[in-house]
């Protein structure tokens, strides 16, 4: 039961369903659940995923569902129990009997208890910190340490959300076909980049500020806009952030996996400019994808600094001064730090990560 759609397929869940498959290990892949919203743009599409799973092949040896929902199962704890009886419901009279079955949403975790072979929890997020409204999520993670076969984390700050337990952690990890393209793109002086998702995390008084300090420097975001309804006001400040610094910040869109090499390879440093208080535990894969290419990266805190294993010469900041900084001695480092991080990377790939994780997975 995945966070997201198959479609980009470049997040956690699909890096390890693939490397599942590279292993003779089929994989039925449950998107995450389109709600109510989704009746009035596309109400047949809604019902006809309601009661059971349609599978499609969406890549050897995966096939892919979608599923609806009334409400997200976060919202509060009668939406966590309608939501959870609704797949619970669906998994049942769609034949769901796998060997293994991965959840990684806490309020999904309701429908786990009547399933069958291996239960476990991927946990990637502190929900409470990413969605301060949702409700229930302590109940939540309680249960799940109770009854979870295993869980997973990716960074170890994480494991304090489940009591009693002490979960395994594997970190997200470096896609192989960024360490093997060829390098076509001169690096561009005072040229930084972003690319990921983009949603009220995304610093934007931050990156106002940086340029504001560093009237020679460029800042390029890519990835896929997921900001939620109730973030409107989020959105909009960052949709401003382009006219406010001159043109000097753009967004220019999502980014296709097989272009990321040469605008990462155009870059002199990458960002990962997240607000602190919704970034702890957090294990950016931003981070594996600027290392793989040598690019020096630059963090705001909440990643890298609970990291027992970050990569070399990062620089973890604190402000705008401290960013600004780091920006302008990235551009200055030695030659030899890129090679270091691009050896780091080598040596974290998806396929050591989901050695980690089946170990733990099934034991």
């Amino acid at each position: 039961m995945a966070k997201d759609p198959w479609h980009p397929a470049i997040r956690r869940e699909h890096r390890i369903a693939t490397e599942l498959v590279r292993r003779g290990m089929p994989v039925d892949f449950v998107q995450a659940p389109a709600d109510v919203h989704r009746v009035v743009r596309d109400p047949g599409n809604w019902a006809g995923h309601l009661a059971r799973a349609r599978w499609a092949e969406a890549a050897p040896g995966v096939r892919v569902t979608e599923r609806s929902t009334v409400l997200p199962g976060h919202r509060h704890r009668l939406a966590e129990q309608l939501d959870a009886g609704l797949l619970a419901g669906f998994l049942r009279r769609s034949g769901w009997a796998p060997q293994l079955s991965v959840l990684l949403f806490p309020w999904d975790w309701r429908a786990a208890r009547r399933l069958g072979g291996q239960r476990v929890f991927d946990c990637t997020d502190d929900w409470a910190r990413l969605l301060p409204r949702a409700r229930g999520l302590p109940d939540q993670l309680r249960r799940i340490a109770d009854e979870a076969d295993e869980v997973v984390v990716v960074n170890g700050v994480l494991g304090e959300l489940f009591p009693g337990r002490r979960p395994v952690v594997v970190p997200n990890g470096t896609d192989e076909a960024l360490l093997a393209a060829p390098r076509s793109t001169p690096r561009r002086a005072r040229h930084a980049v972003y690319v990921g998702s983009i949603a009220e995390r995304f610093d934007v008084d931050l990156v106002r500020a940086v340029l504001t300090r560093l009237p020679d420097w460029t800042v390029h975001a890519y990835g896929q806009l997921v900001f939620p309804q109730s973030a409107r006001a989020a959105a909009a400040r960052f949709a401003a952030l382009e006219a406010e610094t001159g043109g000097r910040f753009r967004y220019l869109g999502e980014l296709r996996r097989e272009e990321l090499p040469a605008v990462l390879d155009g870059a002199s440093a990458g960002l990962v400019p997240d607000v602190a208080a919704r970034a702890l535990g957090q294990s950016s894969m931003k981070t594996y994808d600027y290392s793989s290419r040598g690019l020096p990266v630059v963090a705001t805190a909440g990643h890298l600094e609970h990291s027992s294993d970050p990569p070399p010469h990062a620089y973890v900041v604190d402000g705008a001064a401290a960013t600004a900084e780091a920006l302008v001695a990235a551009g200055e480092e030695p030659a030899g730090w890129a090679a270091e991080r691009v050896a780091w990377a080598a040596a974290r790939t998806w396929r050591h990560r989901t050695d980690a994780w089946l170990a733990a997975a099934l034991p």
